[in-house]
Order: C-alpha cells, then sequence, then structure tokens
C-alpha cells in the first residue's frame, strides 16, 4: 500500500510539473519552476518607489491582466508578468502595455511576452525595461536591456 501511494504521488507531482506542455511528440520536459518578470520603479531621486499602481493589458486581447505571484519582491520591485498567464499569451509574442500610476502621475511603457511553442512551458519575456523612473521624459524612463527584436 505505502509504494502505491508513492506512486501516486509522484504521478501527480510529474503531472503538475508540466505547466501548459502540449507536446504529443514527447520532446518537451518543461520544468518546475515560477517565472516572475518584475520591473524596478524608481522615483525622481533614484529610490524605489512605493504605493505604485501598475494596470497591465494585452494589447492583442485588450484583457487587463492581474499577475498571479504573491511572493514579496524587494521595495519598488512589481511584477508585470509571471506564469500564472500563461494561457493569456500567444506563442507569436502579445505586446502588454503597462500604465505606472502614482499620486497624479502616470507613465506608460511595454512589455512583450511569449509563452513558446510547442512546449507551453513558461512566459519569457522578449523586450521591456528592467527599471523605470517616475517622472522622466518618455526617452529615458525605460532603464535596463531589451532582448533582440525589442523597441
Amino acid at each position: 500500500m505505502k509504494r502505491l501511494t508513492t506512486l501516486a504521488l509522484a504521478s501527480v507531482l510529474l503531472a503538475a510539473g508540466t505547466g501548459g506542455c502540449d507536446d504529443t511528440a514527447g520532446n518537451c520536459a518543461c520544468t518546475e519552476e515560477f517565472r516572475a518578470y518584475l520591473v524596478t520603479v524608481l522615483d525622481d531621486a533614484m529610490q524605489p518607489a512605493n504605493g505604485v499602481t501598475l494596470t497591465r493589458v494585452n494589447l492583442r486581447s485588450g484583457k487587463v491582466l492581474e499577475p498571479t505571484w504573491l511572493g514579496m519582491p524587494t521595495p519598488g520591485a512589481y511584477v508585470v508578468a509571471d506564469d500564472g498567464l500563461i494561457d493569456e499569451f500567444s506563442s507569436a509574442g502579445d505586446t502588454v502595455r503597462v500604465t505606472f500610476s502614482q499620486g497624479g502621475s502616470s507613465f506608460t511603457t511595454d512589455f512583450k511576452f511569449v509563452v513558446a511553442a510547442p512546449c507551453f512551458c513558461h512566459v519569457e519575456k522578449i523586450f521591456g525595461p528592467d527599471t523605470v523612473v517616475m517622472g522622466e521624459p518618455l526617452p529615458a524612463r525605460a532603464r535596463g536591456t531589451a532582448a533582440a527584436g525589442g523597441p
């Protein structure tokens, strides 16, 4: 009986670890890792900005996105997208327009996410800033690196 319980538990864990894996040929091996993509928001004094509200909209679907990760990021860090949103992104990639609001000021910047075929295991960031600064002119707002193919 103990062996049967262990075998059943192992089967459940393996099935749970496949994420959105849609692999009929057996070529995918999804990990149990949960990916979350953060952006650091700094104020005019280059300090972490707290109390910033993010509104995330998938431009393809028009849907407002809410990440599912409940972790505690570092001060000034906010989740843009995570693996809980895997069904919201296509394998061609989708632009997510993020509006950052704090007090009376706001600004918008774009990110692009994809869920790569054929495995559909994880959300992957194609481009978008790692750090943004509240109150700076538009060209200077986005700081960090953008992957090839970014804006």
